[in-house]
């Protein structure tokens, strides 16, 4: 099987076709397949004529990228150990002139057997091809050499790393590390990863120390949290392996030590882990491998390094402390109740280790150690991942509390949870209420039975997630803002809904009912002028793929309003909208009856068809006492549109769609000074009326115009037209 991300063909790489792929360049005849090799069944024979440099080549450069860092390798076997070797990349324009070579490490060979010679580089400016070259040094004519094992690739080092990829991956040599103290480095062609490892060697009992070389002492930043770790594989099992963090200040002083201990077992590998905040003064860093023999001789080895900000290796954003989230040092950052916790590492979603909980019977709670800061009125997204042997419901909860760590509001999310096959993931938002100082993050498995399996790992909180904030607006409305629309994915669909004791309805938007919506961007703002005064009202959205869900309903607001003012709303055109004071009489309502009676020849009584009986009608008494009220009054009924009529507080009136028939303007007194009227209206019930809105009655382009002093300063960041129109960027 190829390599993966081999840019050499599998003949060039393993030579189990013929030897086609490779061609003599200085010094070296006979190019031939054979039998052996490390991967396959055959390798690449040839003989070098003269003793002196003897090179070979691949037939064919392969095609590569400008800017981009490569690596290669390729095993070799020669003729005696001390036996000397190195490989090379040559960068060649599109014009097949050499434009620079990249030499890695002449290699003496510790043995009579295969071992490996590499180079990493970067292609330079017009790079069109690559030619791998394996270069040896014959120590006699007629000398015999074989090479397998032939690899040319993008390097892949881990992201945000801050060490090169020679001293994550060792796969060149161990020069990114320096023995320091009662230790021996050397390679090892045994590996977590790729093909090699350093191999660490104690030269006594006692405490060994070997640190990355200065050159991998990146600069660091006071307050920021790294992370180091390594995979580690001991020769003897119970001994102790610590790895540091050694901040150095603006001279090069080491002054202070961070370290992660772990007590480790032969025969396998275990990443250990230190995680640690740069201290004030602290400029660069270098990382320690510190391991305690209990005798000479004594070996670790060790791959996969890795320095970085702690930020790098978690979730995007998270605002947890390294070990909270990954739980690779231990799982002091969280609280079990209701069973036992310990580290695990077979079951593992990133890193090194999960926590494994064993429950005991009833509700199985995981909850973070030590509560995180919020600011208030900010969005925060909850995102534990957890996998498990059983398929049971699970929750997610955030407790918001105040500076005294009371507790001000508490939200859940249920998942139903699957047993086995994959992690789950279950992702909930919410809004930091006012006065809310910290939030503490639980994981609840209700009623859990006695022996169950649960395995968290990669949590994450950080801003975002699925939110909807109401706020009461011009025109008797509420401006729902909602955020987190893209948490479910670019499929995913959203409605919104009003709700309230006993009924949800959904919310009008500017082309209809927000049903069924598509994702075009994660934030949306809709205004309801539709909703009740004088309830507690909440609204709820909701985004869902075919199998999914996520939902967040708003806190409960209440709309204020006058005992005696009515709104009466053009619910299309919320710009038309008016609170009136309600007069007396108020309205007697009328539902006719929709029936015919007829008379049938010999029988004393009738029969009577009918039918459901019509709407409610009945009149309407408004009062206004200046020009401007009239004026108002008159703008919203002169459309003749669809009206909703929202009560006063107190009337025990249900709010009502309405069309208004004739309309009489009186004169209270017949005084023509006074601005006084009476106005009577004739209503009759309708449907609540579909379509969209248009307009607003708080926001015009004189509002737009007053945010700033030139049209630059007043759109500000808006991207689209609909930003202008919501005041809110990302609409």
């Amino acid at each position: 099987m190829a390599i993966t991300g081999n840019l050499l063909s599998a003949n060039v790489e393993s030579i189990e076709t013929d030897a086609s792929g490779w061609t003599g360049l200085v010094n070296a005849t006979g190019l031939v397949r054979t039998t052996g090799g490390v991967i396959g069944s055959y390798s690449l024979a040839w003989t070098a004529t003269a003793s002196g440099d003897s090179q070979i080549g691949i037939a064919s450069r392969a095609a590569v990228t400008p800017g981009s860092e490569y690596w290669s390798c390729a095993t070799v076997f020669p003729p005696a150990a001390g036996a000397q070797s190195r490989l090379e990349i040559r960068w060649y324009n599109a014009g097949g002139t050499v434009i620079s070579t990249t030499q890695g490490p002449l290699i003496s060979a510790p043995s009579g057997t295969w071992h490996q010679v590499a180079a990493v580089g970067t292609a330079p400016a017009n790079t069109a091809t690559a030619l791998v070259v394996v270069r040896v040094t014959a120590t006699a004519s007629s000398q015999p050499w074989y090479t397998d094992r032939a690899f040319l690739g993008l390097t892949t080092g881990m992201p945000g790393n801050l060490l090169n990829w020679n001293a994550e991956s060792i796969e060149i040599d161990r020069s990114g590390w320096g023995a320091s103290t009662n230790c021996v480095l050397s390679v090892a062609a045994s590996s977590y990863t790729w093909y090699q490892s350093m191999i660490l060697t104690s030269s006594a009992a006692g405490d060994c120390l070997a640190r990355s070389a200065l050159a991998e002492a990146p600069t660091v930043t006071p307050g920021v949290e790294y992370v180091a770790f390594a995979q580690v594989s001991p020769g003897t099992s119970g001994l102790t392996f610590a790895i540091q963090i050694r901040w150095r200040d603006a001279a090069g002083t080491e002054f202070q030590t961070d370290t992660g201990t772990r007590t480790l077992t032969s025969g396998q590998w275990t990443r250990c882990t230190v995680a640690a905040i740069a201290p004030p003064g602290a400029v660069t860093a270098r990382v320690g491998l510190a391991p305690t023999a209990t005798a000479a001789g004594q070996q670790w080895g060790i791959d996969r390094l890795a320095f970085a900000p702690s930020s790098a290796m978690m979730t995007p954003g998270s605002l947890l402390p390294y070990n909270v989230s990954e739980l690779d040092i231990d799982t002091s950052g969280w609280t079990v109740t209701g069973g036992t916790s310990a580290q695990e590492s077979g079951i593992v979603l990133g890193g090194g280790f999960s926590m494994k909980m064993t429950a005991s019977g009833g509700d199985l709670v995981a909850t973070l150690a030590a509560p995180v800061s919020v600011t208030p009125g900010m969005g925060y997204q909850f995102v534990p991942c957890l996998y498990s042997n059983v398929a049971r419901i699970y929750q997610t909860k955030v407790e918001w509390l105040d500076s005294t760590n009371t507790v001000i509001r508490t939200r859940w999310q249920s998942w139903n949870g699957h047993a086995g096959g994959a992690w789950m993931a279950g992702s909930m938002g919410d809004l930091a209420p006012a006065g809310a100082a910290f939030a503490r993050l639980s994981v609840v498995v209700p009623d859990a039975a006695a022996g169950e399996l649960w395995y968290l790992d990669v949590v994450g909180w950080k801003l975002g997630g699925l939110t909807a904030l109401a706020t009461p607006t011009g025109g008797g409305g509420v401006s729902i803002t909602i955020r987190g629309l893209t948490t479910g994915g670019p499929t995913w669909k959203w409605r919104l809904d009003r709700v309230q004791v006993g009924t949800s309805t959904p919310v009008r938007g500017w082309t209809g009912d927000l049903v069924d919506q598509p994702t075009t961007g994660d934030v949306a703002v809709a205004v309801d002028y539709e909703a009740p005064l004088g309830v507690p009202l909440q609204w709820r959205v909701r985004s869902a793929v075919t199998g999914a869900s996520i939902a967040y309903i708003s806190d409960p607001i209440t709309l204020s309003g006058e005992v005696t003012d009515a709104w009466l709303t053009d619910v299309s055109l919320p710009a038309r909208s008016v609170a009136a004071t309600v007069g007396v009489p108020l309205p007697d309502w009328q539902r006719s009856a929709r029936q015919g009676s007829y008379s049938v020849k010999g029988r004393p009584r009738p029969v009577v068809i009918s039918d459901v009986r019509a709407s409610r009608q009945g009149t309407l008494t408004l009062v206004t006492e200046s020009e401007e009220e009239r004026d108002a009054l008159w703008w919203v009924l002169e459309t003749g549109n669809t009206l909703l009529i929202k009560w006063p507080l107190g009337f025990t009136e249900p709010d009502m769609y309405v069309q208004v028939a004739d309309v009489t303007e009186a004169h209270i007194t017949a005084v023509a000074e006074h601005s006084d009227r009476q106005w009577t209206l004739a209503l009759t019930e309708v449907d609540r009326p579909i379509g969209g809105i248009i307009g607003s009655p708080d926001r015009t382009w004189q509002t737009v115009k007053s945010a700033g002093s030139d049209w630059t300063s007043a759109i500000g960041a808006a991207t689209t037209w609909l930003d202008v129109w919501t005041g809110v960027v990302g609409s």
